[in-house]
């Protein structure tokens, strides 16, 4: 796209609408009303008046109307209202929807939007497409270009890491429509051609299912909510349950179980993830039929795919399991709020070269209070270590001479970690928080690229200076020989500052559409941090008898507590994935609970810097596979080669 030029995308093929621009290569997610995806409900008031974002849940009066998703009347006859026989007219409901967005992205960017992509379902034709068209010029946009959405999945994954080299074919799954649909996809030298595609037939309504299960189960014969819910009488009370199975199937993502609140006076019931698979059996039964008949469809077979992808329904479980059955491919799961439209920008702009961070400026942002809370929190718990371990040590004198000095090396190499951790949740700041003052013309500010060498060659430096002075310090408070504090403080600093030189030489290639999320992966986790900090200030406390020890006593538990939150801190940071860190967090959490003793501390704070050095190792794999995608495939491709 031409220089300065801004193209926003939108996704319409969703139960939510997401939007994302692209200016000069850089993706910005857009915030709709303060939210990252908003609902495409719209109220139409007794005047004709449109309110747009509207949620299924809420409440409307009486003389409103409410659609729940323009885009499932496009390509039908104009329904008539119930009061008259004024038409509602999908396209100026549709436009309504997206001059809403695009004034807010047109806002958050600053500058007018000069080009649109929008994602739809694959099964619109002509007649729906003319209609987007429409709609998008009624809403004052430019003519969109149409992207379907299984093909802007495919080009999302394919820049998170997962190519569908020219001439394979990809099977894309969203099971986050109703209905779910499936999608055989050929690879080209310009994107992707559809084969063939299908929906999932009679998919239940899973809220209605299980609202009915509930009510059978958790009220008595006679109890009014087991009439029809379209009985007036009670039709407020099922509505009000269904909302709250709804909510009740959010939580069950996260946790095994969840309580549904019956309406007064009833009790509420609980239900499981086992209540939802069953509810789902229906869904999950068709998937092995439904993709057979698919790729015969599309003329392929499960040896063609070469890579499957799902964009799943957090509340719909199992699907990923039984496509990884039925085609031998475990899924690529794509669930990003905005990963159709970035793969949409990705197809709309594969004819131009993809400018680099080396050339990118990412938009400036405010910096908050809880950036730099964060950042001077880790530095506050490396002082903090280093401190303690200065001032709890066992010095031996003879003679007015200090002839010994015993403290936790480990804890001082942790203290030096975290000093250089310190410095790079510094450096992750850089590149959107601009600090010196508006420059008087655009040339004057530094590209992204530059920004991030310059801030994590400063970060590998700055905390390796404070590492060295951690070491220094430490032999000067002890009058003794620093030679053995210096190698610990170094030897936990040192790692991390060769991952954040090797990240401030590569990251500059890293393409820019690719930015905000590395930006994402390189954000330090305070939290964890701090927890391991305030794990290994317990333990040693407990057993030096210092503070806080020596007010509150009960040295054996406070060493049995800071030992969990170290085994805590370990696994969180050891581990990315949800399902890893609900495996080992518990694990570690109590084994390291177990084992706490004065001979066993140190080994376990070791482990705890090992991990540490892990998260900067995986940091930079991360970003040397961003930066350089093709030499990564080509190295897999050698591996894979037939003979080796």
């Amino acid at each position: 796209m031409p220089h300065g030029d801004t193209t926003a995308a939108v996704d319409l093929s969703s139960a939510a609408i997401a939007a994302t621009v692209s200016r000069d290569g850089v993706r910005v997610p857009i915030l709709i009303d303060g939210r990252l995806v908003m609902p495409p409900g719209v109220v139409i008031g007794p005047t004709g008046h449109l309110y747009v974002g509207v949620d299924a849940a809420t409440s409307i009066p009486a003389d409103h109307r409410f659609v729940d998703d323009p885009t499932a009347l496009l390509g039908k006859p104009a329904p008539t209202t119930p009061t008259d026989a004024a038409p509602t007219d999908p396209v100026d409901l549709l436009a309504a929807l997206l001059r809403h967005v695009g004034q807010h992205a047109a806002h958050q960017i600053g500058q007018p939007i000069t080009a649109l992509t929008v994602t739809i379902p694959p099964s619109w034709g002509p007649r729906r497409r003319h209609q987007v068209t429409e709609a998008a010029q009624r809403a004052g946009l430019p003519s969109p270009a149409l992207v379907t959405a299984p093909a802007a999945l495919a080009a999302h994954a394919t820049t998170l890491g997962h190519p569908t080299p020219a001439g394979s074919c990809v099977l894309v799954c969203q099971a986050d429509r109703h209905p779910a649909t499936l999608t055989v996809l050929h690879t080209t030298d310009g994107g992707y051609t559809e084969l063939a595609t299908r929906s999932l037939d009679d998919t239940p309504d899973l809220d209605r299912l299980i609202t009915d299960h509930v009510i059978h189960t958790a009220t008595g014969d006679d109890d009014p909510l087991r009439t029809t819910d379209d009985d007036p009488a009670t039709a407020d009370d099922h509505r009000a349950l269904t909302d709250a199975v709804r909510t009740a199937r959010q939580l069950l993502v996260t946790q095994e179980r969840a309580p549904v609140l019956l309406p007064a006076p009833r009790q509420p019931a609980i239900i499981t993830r086992a209540d939802v698979t069953r509810a789902a059996q229906p869904v999950l039964d068709q998937i092995p039929r439904a993709v057979t008949d698919l790729l015969d469809a599309a003329d392929v077979d499960t040896g063609h795919l070469t890579a499957v992808i799902l964009r799943p329904d957090p509340t719909l479980p199992a699907v990923a399991e039984h496509l990884a059955h039925t085609t031998g491919t475990t899924p690529v799961l794509v669930d990003h709020p905005h990963a159709l439209t970035d793969g949409a920008l990705t197809l709309t702009a594969h004819h131009q070269p993809a400018p680099r961070a080396t050339a990118a400026r990412l938009p400036r942002v405010r910096l908050r209070i809880s950036d730099l809370t964060g950042t001077l929190l880790i530095g506050a718990c490396s002082l903090a270590l280093l401190v303690q371990a200065v001032l709890t040590a066992d010095i031996t004198i003879h003679n007015t001479w200090v002839v010994g000095a015993r403290t936790s090396l480990p804890q001082l190499g942790t203290a030096g970690a975290l000093a250089m951790l310190t410095a790079i949740a510094i450096a992750h700041l850089a590149p959107t928080t601009w600090l010196t003052g508006t420059p008087t013309t655009p040339t004057e500010e530094p590209t992204t690229g530059s920004l991030i060498r310059r801030s994590y060659l400063a970060a590998a430096v700055g905390g390796t200076i404070t590492a060295t002075l951690y070491g220094l310090a430490t032999g000067t408070a002890f009058s003794f020989d620093y030679t053995s504090y210096l190698k610990w403080t170094l030897g936990g600093a040192l790692p991390l500052a060769a991952c954040a030189t090797l990240i401030a030489a590569t990251a500059p290639r890293i393409p820019a559409h690719a930015l905000p999320h590395w930006l994402t992966l390189t954000r330090p986790a305070i939290t964890h941090a701090a927890t391991a900090a305030a794990g290994i200030w317990l333990i040693r406390a407990a057993y030096t008898l210092s503070t806080p020890i020596d007010l509150t006593g009960m040295p054996g538990l406070a060493s049995t507590i800071g030992a969990a939150l170290l085994g805590t801190a370990t696994a969180l940071t050891v581990s990315r994935t949800r399902t890893i860190r609900l495996i080992t967090t518990p694990g570690l959490t109590i084994g390291y609970a177990l084992v706490i003793s004065y001979n066993t501390h140190s080994a376990l704070i070791i482990g705890y810097l090992v991990a540490l050095t892990w998260w900067g190792i995986r940091l930079t794999a991360d970003t040397l596979r961003l930066a350089f995608p093709h030499t990564g495939n080509a190295l897999r491709r050698l591996i894979d080669r037939p003979g080796n």
